[in-house]
């Protein structure tokens, strides 16, 4: 992204941490935990909040190249992705000991490098093999749906796709597939990208610096009772539409207020760097996890006072060195050779 906004770069790092640390907390559990497991999920979504903002900033308001755009998201996306996906499914093969939902499956193992979703038995939901790549799948639609709508304004593409993504959640909603394709596209997940792409368009049309003081004010209101909502809401599931609404208002409420008062947040260039490196804090993360909580506590023992939230500790902090490297030394060469590249 060129001209990265700093206050972004905050919030993609903290919701790559929050990600982390959801897994970090939940790797140790034998059940489920709603609160450890929203954790991740609002990590997410503000991933996809951001991710709605950045397609629509950086192709500005008129036509662009879909193509282009294509080629540069799947360079940005796709290898990365594929590594671990392989390197995933090898471990699974050889090492199905060291994952708690990751079995090896041929079949399956394509369907994930073509990012198909399909109903994994392994993790009881619609997860790849490597089970993070589900919100990849959502990332890879909302790029395609976008560069459909290369031809148009920004406003239209934005108009564009809101009422496609609430067409198709409304369909969900009413219908409920069962069917893997259908149920992952009709889901309300993708209003996240929606709300990102209303403040891309807010950005481009200059809308978010002269937003008054009141009226953010009532923002940081809402998104703090929509954190609360997002918590608080309890019908047993983690991905609950209710708790959504919550956590989307929460998302969308710190990007704004993030942007509208960029000039006054602190200078944090160890935040920024986390944010630069979020994608590999994502993918490698759960190696870390699996590394430090699984074979630490199989080790030393769960039973012993204390080891458990030291073992957390130490397994978030080698998930975010991990990432730091892996950017620092394989992501961020990858990219620099292939936007080299003609084409």
């Amino acid at each position: 992204m060129p001209g990265k906004i700093v206050a972004v770069q905050y919030l993609r790092a903290i919701a790559a941490l929050l990600v982390l640390a959801s897994h970090a907390l939940l790797y140790p559990l034998a059940t489920e935990n709603l609160a450890y497991g929203r954790l991740g999920w609002l990590g997410v979504i503000l991933f996809f909040v951001i991710s709605g903002f950045i397609m629509v900033s950086v192709t500005n308001a008129g036509r662009f190249d879909g193509r282009q755009f294509m080629r540069r998201r799947i360079q940005r996306v796709v290898p990365l992705y594929w590594a671990f996906t392989l390197v995933a499914a090898a471990l699974a093969l050889l090492a199905p000991h060291l994952f708690k939902t990751t079995t090896f499956d041929g079949s399956e193992l394509a369907l994930s490098l073509a990012f198909i979703p399909f109903y994994n038995a392994a993790s009881n939901g619609l997860h790849p093999l490597y089970k993070l790549g589900w919100t990849l799948n959502y990332e890879m639609f909302f790029y395609a749906c976008f560069a459909l709508l290369a031809m148009f304004t920004a406003r239209r593409r934005v108009v564009g796709l809101t009422i496609a993504y609430m067409a198709l959640a409304l369909v969900g909603f009413l219908i409920a597939p069962q069917s893997a394709i259908p149920q992952f596209y009709t889901s309300f997940l993708p209003l996240a990208f929606v709300a990102g792409c209303w403040i891309g368009l807010a950005q481009v049309e200059g809308k978010i610096a002269t937003l008054p003081g009141p009226a953010m004010l009532g923002l940081a209101l809402v998104a703090v009772l929509g954190l609360i909502e997002g918590f608080a809401w309890n019908r047993g599931l983690v991905e609950d539409a209710t708790a959504f609404v919550g956590f989307l208002a929460f998302s969308a409420g710190v990007v704004l207020l993030a942007l509208r008062y960029q000039q006054s947040l602190p200078q944090l260039t160890w935040l920024e760097r986390l944010g630069n490196a979020s994608y590999s804090i994502y993918l490698a993360h759960i190696f870390a996890v699996a590394l430090i909580a699984g074979l630490g506590l199989r080790l030393i023992g769960s039973s012993l006072p204390g080891i458990v939230p030291i073992v957390t500790v130490v397994a978030i902090a080698t998930g975010i060195w991990i990432g730091l490297m892996l950017y620092r030394y394989v992501e961020q060469p990858m990219l620099s050779r292939m936007q080299r590249q003609p084409g």
